[in-house]
């Protein structure tokens, strides 16, 4: 089989192909954007031959993509900048010597067309940044001396270039759902951290037009407005000057108020839309984790998170100030129960909300499984094809755990993910190969196919520069599972849940399965597997040494291609299969 196949969400474009076997004589290949009036752009590259330096400006046609699958992060710069968002991409074999090559006289393939940008469906847009620091392309930002306190100087600012880079689409994203309120109507949201700028000054806008619950961050997680004991303490400030209702829910220790949701209720009082995800409202959030956002523009989903923001608004004025009566008996039974909506043909949304335990959390031997965890952990058991995995820290147990017990029931099933913090890939790893369980977090071992998130520090490869890995607690801020993207029973997990049993005891969380969508589960892949690439050669560096680096390319055909296909056309490399799994069968 012959073919080329491209996948993208907002930020990014991913193309895989197969000849179906190896080419020989294929020194690798050159791979073209090619925009609606048929100009074909050769991606950039950064690996060489032995022998040449690595060049501003090269491209895959003097330096050639040794792999049977690509990433064109620039698209969405090109589209921003020339208008045009639709493209196909073209994958040329090339052969001959390094320095003098040519295209082969075996066919050229095409890929299918895309269009970069957050829309998926209708009634679903997803939004997904930039939020990587640990590139070469911001350690030279920072004049090749990384640092969090740099770092954070450049991205604050409202016009700083650096800012606009990370976030990608994410402030627009979130400035637009603002706005609305402009055409009437009222917002309702609820905010764990709400620290930026430009942001705090959107909200200001909608005067009293908005209605928010704003809870209180520890000021040590560095990801909000500075403060001593509560993070949110300046915009609060600010909020309670202009907002028609500022809600102060302030929880005790080791419970949290997670939320990052706005409701947008219309002129007549219905609420319309809905905007939720991982991103928190700061200057980090936007730029320095990842992280994703959806809008829905259903009416349905809309007035369950409305329903929600009351019930929050209605526990945290039954406390009558205080912190240890908050999340009282009422809110968690509501939270209890989940909802299942029909949105679009063959599409189900399950909207879940915590806490919806009867009590906090205390016997870990003997509590029992959160229903909203059930049911993913139920949903990841019964994957068939793949299971993909963003998270940060989850605690224990969690999607880690069940994602490594679906991956022992099923050796075939793809797995994927990648975390912040290490407890989460040990757990996958100790599971998974029923080792015991690790030392301590950071102290045990770890699989590839689940790893923490890391960056060039001590082990730099020679031409490359030293990268500062996270300006908080949180690198990965997604909480992500995708499974079976290319099926008709695809399912998106998203918002603000850690994905693990804690938070359904302890923290106020949104939470939901979106499943039959395929544009928005194949967006979700494309964003997972591009952060688990950018992490995974780091990892390996980091953990196995710079011979993993692979920073040259091969000067021999069959060498490079051997890591992809054998001797008799069979695919070698899990996610070149999983890519290509996508297509109809020939």
């Amino acid at each position: 089989m012959q073919n080329a196949i491209a996948f993208c969400d907002n930020d990014v474009v991913v193309v895989a192909w197969s000849y179906g076997h190896k080419v020989e004589g294929c020194m690798g290949f050159a791979v073209y954007r090619i925009d609606p009036g048929g100009v074909e752009t050769a991606l950039p590259s950064m690996a060489v031959f032995p022998g040449f330096a690595p060049k501003r400006g090269q491209t895959t046609a003097s330096f050639p993509v040794q792999k049977f699958y690509w990433k064109d992060p620039y698209a969405r710069l090109v589209a921003d900048t020339g208008g045009n968002r639709r493209f196909r991409y073209k994958v040329v074999p090339l052969a001959g010597e390094p320095g003098k090559l040519t295209p082969m006289t075996v066919a050229f393939l095409v890929s299918n067309e895309i269009e970069i940008g957050p829309t998926v469906a209708p009634k679903w847009r997803a939004f997904f940044n930039r939020g990587l620091i640990s590139t070469q392309r911001v350690s030279a930002a920072l004049d090749g001396k990384p640092a969090k306190g740099a770092l954070l100087a450049a991205i604050a600012p409202k016009d700083g270039k650096l800012r606009a880079s990370l976030a990608g689409d994410m402030i627009a994203a979130l400035l637009d759902f603002v706005h609305r309120a402009k055409d009437g109507g009222a917002l309702y949201a609820a905010f764990y951290e709400l620290g930026d700028d430009e942001l705090i000054a959107a909200l200001e806008g909608v005067g009293k037009r908005l209605h928010l619950v704003l809870s209180n961050p520890d000021a040590g997680d560095e990801q909000s407005a500075s403060a001593i004991s509560d993070g949110n303490a300046a915009s609060r400030a600010r909020l309670a000057k202009t907002a028609g209702q500022l809600i102060d829910r302030m929880l005790p220790a080791n419970q949290i108020g997670h939320n990052k949701f706005v409701v947008h209720v219309d002129a007549h009082g219905k609420p319309a839309a809905v905007l939720f995800g991982s991103t928190n409202w700061t200057s980090t959030g936007l730029c320095a984790q990842t992280n994703n956002t959806i809008v829905c523009d259903d009416a349905q989903i809309a007035r369950r998170y409305h329903e929600y923001w009351k019930q929050l608004a209605k526990d945290t004025i039954a406390a009558a100030g205080d912190p240890k009566a908050l999340q009282g008996a009422a809110l968690r039974t509501w939270d209890a129960t989940s909802k299942t909506f029909t949105v679009g043909t063959g599409v189900k949304a399950t909207s879940w909300f915590s806490p919806n335990m009867p009590k906090l959390r205390a016997s870990l031997a003997k509590e029992k499984r959160p229903p909203d965890m059930e049911e993913v952990a139920q949903l990841i058991a019964g994957a068939q094809h793949a299971v993909l995995f963003l998270a940060f820290y989850p605690g224990s147990p969690s999607l880690a755990d069940w994602a490594a017990a679906a991956q022992k029931a099923n050796k075939d099933l793809f797995v994927r993910g990648c975390v912040t913090h290490p407890s989460a890939a040990e757990s996958f790893y100790y599971d998974l190969h029923g080792a015991g369980s690790a030392p301590k977090p950071g102290g045990g071992r770890q699989d590839p196919r689940v790893i923490q998130a890391q960056a060039l520090g001590d082990n730099v490869p020679a031409g490359w520069q030293k990268e500062i890995l996270s300006a908080g607690f949180a690198v990965t801020h997604d909480k992500i599972i995708v499974v079976d993207p290319f099926s008709p029973r695809c399912a998106v997990v998203t918002g603000s849940h850690n994905l693990g049993h804690k938070a359904s005891f302890n923290n106020d969380e949104n939470l939901i399965i979106v499943r039959g969508q395929r544009g928005l589960a194949e967006a979700y892949a494309t964003h997972v597997l591009d952060i688990y690439d950018h992490f995974s050669w780091r990892w390996m560096i980091q953990s196995q040494g710079q011979a993993h680096a692979e920073t040259m390319l091969s000067t021999v055909p069959d060498e490079w291609q051997s890591r992809y296909f054998d001797a008799k056309g069979n695919i070698k490399v899990a996610q070149l299969r999983f890519w290509l799994s996508a297509l109809p069968a020939p």
